[in-house]
């Protein structure tokens, strides 16, 4: 795989040759849009629906809307005056907890490997210094003419730089929901220990290759079918009892979560009961 950028790490006054790699592979299946009759590939043109013409590409220009049907033309030139001319340097502003990232900031993740045996030793001095410390790197650099900041991560050998949304583009959630609204609710003490115990028995470690992107695989075999001249025939999915009450079906989840989890019957904890005693622990 080539590298997507080459230059430097800075931390201070320590420069370290890095380059950059893709960590993520986006593997989206792309459709064409086609003629239905004749299956030629249909062409998007740009319709002026003022002058119910097609317009040249030196006819159109950038226009950033306002208000309704108010726009600002917006030229090449000034496009360039907002644009930053790439640089070759990711450059360390500080050092921050971990836990300090809220993960609503989180992008697109890069790996950042040295680039040769010169920095090799200073790359490791701070791989290894983030990693004792539980600190990562806030940084920014400049690519492909847009300021980005950055989070660097040691992972494996590696940084991998998450690249971070700025704060104008966050949605406050105060936005979509009123603050405080579940906080209201009522819980209801036996519901709560049910809720719990379906967690327990849901818990396990996060193993990625358990969850493969079954939506892509089942549509590649359909396309691979069709273009091998074969007829998949789709089954229709079979309609899960619809439960009416909270209660019953917290009952029927804990049971079913619990079959699934390989776990002997027990009986089910009563609200209200008390802790159980020091040196004893109940189990799910």
């Amino acid at each position: 795989m080539k590298p997507i950028w080459k230059g430097y790490l800075k931390v201070s006054l320590v420069t370290i040759p890095v380059k950059m790699y893709h960590a993520v592979s986006r593997k989206a299946i792309q459709f064409h849009l086609l003629h239905k009759d004749c299956g030629a590939r249909i062409k998007q043109e740009m319709v002026c629906p003022r002058h119910h013409r097609t317009l040249a590409p030196e006819e159109v220009v950038r226009g950033y809307q306002y208000g309704k049907d108010l726009h600002v033309i917006v030229t090449e030139a000034e496009l360039s005056q907002a644009r930053k001319e790439s640089t070759d340097t990711v450059e360390v502003l500080k050092f921050v907890d971990q836990a300090q990232v809220n993960p609503l900031y989180y992008a697109d993740a890069h790996y950042l490997v040295p680039d040769g045996a010169a920095g090799l030793e200073a790359f490791a001095f701070f791989l290894k210094a983030l990693a004792e410390t539980g600190k990562t790197a806030l940084a920014r650099m400049v690519m492909r003419n847009r300021e980005h900041l950055l989070n660097l991560r040691p992972y494996d050998g590696a940084f991998i730089a998450f690249t971070l949304h700025f704060p104008e583009e966050l949605v406050d959630l105060k936005q979509v929901e009123k603050p405080g609204e579940t906080e209201k609710v009522a819980v209801n003490p036996e519901g709560l220990e049910m809720a719990k115990t379906i967690v327990a028995h849901l818990s396990g470690d996060f193993v990625p290759e358990q969850y493969p992107d079954e939506y892509t695989r089942t549509l590649m075999g359909i396309i691979r079918a069709r273009a091998e001249g074969r007829e998949i025939q789709a089954e229709p999915r079979a309609e899960q009892e619809k439960v009416v009450s909270l209660m019953e079906a917290l009952k029927r989840s804990v049971e079913q979560t619990r079959a699934e989890a390989g776990l002997a019957k027990k009986p089910m904890a009563r609200a209200g009961r008390g802790r159980a005693p020091a040196g004893r622990q109940q189990q799910a």
